[in-house]
């Protein structure tokens, strides 16, 4: 250590890039920790896994299982998947940065099951503020030169009055990326636990009462299909 320091006392010229390289790396270092999907792993790892019927009222609880429709279920617009929430980016290049040109949500509210049991997830109708929903992006395109979009994203684009090409139809440099809560997925859900009495019966549940999982500021609804986050899987 005290090597280091007469070295550097000795080339002072070599100290200034050797603090602003120091601080790059604690900054790339903090964002990475307190980014919104890392704060939201270590969130999910805080509580054990829980069957349905176990959950009190106001409880802040995590369910692992099987993403199912409630609803008519939605169609990714990319990859024609049939879903119950998407998520679809598409970015163009301009110089040497990309720039977002859509970015297109859609949810529903849905069943997360497990075995025989089953709970409501309130995504749809709630506040941006009391939710955070990250997805595995996993149907990539790309389109640019020598790569024209096939007419599936072309015709996409155009719902947004966006093409693919630009001055004499020339490719622009576009990627499109979809991330979807696919039917049958397995997920990982925490939510604020209330229990609801059903007046009306709902299609593929027979009980009178049922669990929703919900989301407030402070404990925000949490939904993924990040691998991390299924990987504890012990029930209380």
């Amino acid at each position: 250590m005290e090597n280091i320091l007469s070295f550097l006392q000795e080339n002072k010229q070599v100290l200034i890039p050797v603090c602003m390289f120091l601080t790059v790396i604690i900054i790339g270092l903090l964002f990475f920790y307190f980014s919104r999907k890392n704060r939201m792993l270590r969130e999910f790892k805080k509580s054990r896994k829980k069957s349905v019927n176990s959950i009190k009222r106001k409880e802040y609880a995590k369910i692992i299982g099987k993403a199912k429709h409630i609803e008519v279920p939605l169609i990714a617009p990319l990859s024609g998947r049939k879903c119950v929430y998407y998520h679809v980016t598409v970015e163009v290049k301009a110089d040497k940065n990309w720039r977002k040109i859509i970015d297109d949500v859609k949810s529903q509210d849905f069943f997360i099951a497990t075995n025989t049991e089953k709970a409501i997830v309130k995504a749809s109708n709630l506040d941006k503020s009391f939710k955070y929903i990250h997805l595995v992006k996993d149907f990539n395109k790309n389109s640019g030169f020598r790569n024209d979009a096939p007419e599936k994203l072309e015709a996409y684009l155009k719902e947004y009055s966006k093409k693919s090409t630009g001055l004499f139809g020339i490719n622009k440099q576009m990627r499109y990326r979809e991330g979807i809560i696919e039917l049958d997925e397995d997920i990982a859900v925490k939510g604020v636990a209330e229990w609801k009495k059903l007046n009306e019966p709902l299609e593929g549940y027979s009980y009178s009462k049922i669990l929703i999982l919900t989301g407030t500021k402070k404990q925000k609804l949490l939904v993924t299909d990040e691998p991390k986050a299924l990987l504890r899987v012990n029930v209380l």
